[in-house]
Parts: structure tokens; C-alpha cells; sequence
């Protein structure tokens, strides 16, 4: 992913990482070295203390303990260091809410991009549900990049593979012009999937999927003609979608899957509910990019 663009063709200059020192954490660290050495950017490593487990560490003889609790982080931070190496990069400590603090550090260091790894519990809509994850995907208006549980350590891979999951009924389509973008640096196999959602029929109507893939054709941006492999265009009819999107990236041996998210409801029409369970078993990581239409609304 290296250099990569948004939408608005703005490069890669700072990147966060947030992390909690857990693997996937580690992990998302991981796979923002390579992005951050290509594109010249500085790594923000950002780890926030929430006033819940200072309450869960203060006993009535510790009354200055709160004072301590980022200082006791250093130890932990000094592995992820090593990881950066030479990149330039910054240590952030704070205490309080994490996505107020990662906000304040997306406004103040102009993030271009946000990495978040997750830990996949097996309930993923009640973990989903008001989590930091959750939060960040939903509400960030620059892209996110997460790392889940099955993906590999790997800090080289380049991406042969890129899947766009798309909903032909969205109003925008940020995800797509940033893949494309993407499969041009990479020369890349860009593949786009659109998942109709309801039982399968033991013959399909061929003329019906054309349809479809007509509209998908329509959608491609304008410089999808400095591809140098033609797009895979796919429709699939299936009762589980989460499923066959799961099924396809693994068969597609996707190297990263990008989708486009809603900020206030529950992400879009046709990927309702979908998101984190695709980022909780997808075997490589999911780029997420907030909807252009749903910012400007968002901002009235």
C-alpha cells in the first residue's frame, strides 16, 4: 500500500497507530512499516489509558498512582520502537477517552491514515457494539486500516491481490477510486465484488447478473483505464454475504480488502452488520473508507 492516496489525492504523510500492546496491535504496527518507509511518512504510535483501569489499579494507599500510569507504559511502547526502526516516529501517552484522544491527534497531526488491529470475539456484534473499533471506523474521516486476528505478521507483502467489496446502491464510492488507485501502484489484480443477498437459485438468470456487472462497469473511475490488468467484475448470489465475501477474498488470495462504511448507521444498505465480521476472519487486512456524501452531511 505504499503511497497510498485517498480520494482526494492527498499522500501519506502521517499515519497513526493505535495501540493497546496487543497482538493485533502489534500487528497493525507491523503492517504500516513498509507503507510508512515507501511513502516517506511519520508513524504516530498512540496508546491511551482510560480512567477505567486507573480506578481498576488505585487502591486507598495509592494516591499518586494515576500520576504513574503512563510512565509504567514505556517499557511496553520500547518493543514497538524497535519495530519502526529508522521511520521517523512519534510516542504518544494519554489518559481518557481513546477516541477523543485519537480524534485530537487526527486533527492536530493530520493524519492521512489510521491502523487499528482487533481481537475478533466470537459474539462480533456485541463486541462491535460500542467499541473503540467501532468508533474509529465509523467516525474517522480519513481511511482505517484494521488488522485482525487471522492476519499474518508480515511486514513485506506486496499487494498482487486487491478486493473491492462495493454496494451498487451507496451514493458514493471512495473505496473504489482508492483501490483502483492502488491496483495502478501495485499493478495489481483489482477484483470487484458486488454480493446480491438471498437464496441461491439453482439456475441463476444469467441476463439478470449482466445487469449488474453493467453497473459495476459504470462505477469504475475514469483512471481505471492505466490499469494494466483488466477488473475482475463478480456478482455473487448468496444467503450469507458476510460468507461469500469471506469465501471470495480467501479465494481471490486477496493481499487487502477495501469497503466503504456509513459513519451513523449501521454502515450501508447492503453490508449491514457485515464490517467487523469480515475484519474479525478476513485472512488479510481491510482498508475502510468513510462515504465523501456522508462526511458533508455529517458536518451541517
Amino acid at each position: 500500500m505504499a503511497q497510498l492516496i485517498t480520494s482526494e489525492g492527498i499522500a501519506l504523510k502521517n499515519i497513526l497507530v493505535a495501540t493497546d500492546f496487543s497482538p493485533t496491535s502489534v500487528s497493525a504496527l507491523a503492517a504500516v512499516v513498509p507503507i510508512a518507509r515507501e511513502s516517506n511518512s511519520v508513524v504516530h504510535i498512540l496508546h491511551v489509558v482510560r480512567p477505567s483501569e486507573i480506578v481498576l489499579a488505585l487502591t486507598e494507599d495509592d494516591n499518586d498512582m494515576a500520576q504513574e500510569i503512563p510512565v509504567n507504559a514505556q517499557p511496553q511502547l520500547r518493543p514497538l520502537e524497535d519495530l519502526v526502526g529508522a521511520i521517523p516516529h512519534k510516542i504518544w501517552l494519554r489518559e481518557g477517552n481513546v477516541w477523543s484522544s485519537i480524534l485530537d491527534l487526527v486533527r492536530s497531526e493530520h493524519i492521512d491514515l489510521i491502523a487499528i488491529g482487533t481481537s475478533g470475539k466470537s459474539d462480533v456484534h456485541k463486541f462491535f457494539e460500542g467499541s473503540i473499533a467501532e468508533q474509529v471506523i465509523r467516525n474517522a474521516t480519513c481511511p482505517v486500516l484494521t488488522v485482525g486476528p487471522h492476519v499474518p505478521l508480515n511486514q513485506g507483502v506486496p499487494f498482487g491481490h486487491l478486493l473491492y467489496v462495493m454496494s451498487l446502491w451507496e451514493n458514493s464510492h471512495d473505496g473504489l477510486r482508492c483501490a483502483v488507485e492502488l491496483a495502478i501502484q501495485h499493478n495489481s489484480r483489482l477484483v470487484l465484488l458486488h454480493v446480491v443477498e438471498k437464496e441461491e437459485s439453482k439456475q441463476p438468470d444469467r441476463e439478470w447478473l449482466k445487469g449488474f456487472r453493467r453497473i459495476m462497469r459504470n462505477l469504475l473511475p475514469q483512471t481505471v483505464v492505466s490499469l494494466r490488468k483488466e477488473p475482475v467484475l463478480r456478482v455473487e448470489v448468496a444467503k450469507n454475504a458476510t460468507a461469500r465475501i469471506l469465501l471470495v477474498s480467501d479465494e481471490v488470495k486477496a493481499d487487502l480488502v477495501v469497503m466503504d462504511v456509513h459513519p451513523k448507521h449501521t454502515f450501508s444498505t447492503h453490508l449491514r452488520d457485515k464490517i467487523y465480521p469480515i475484519i474479525s476472519w478476513a485472512n488479510c487486512p481491510v482498508l475502510t473508507l468513510r462515504t465523501r456524501i456522508e462526511q458533508a452531511t455529517s458536518q451541517h
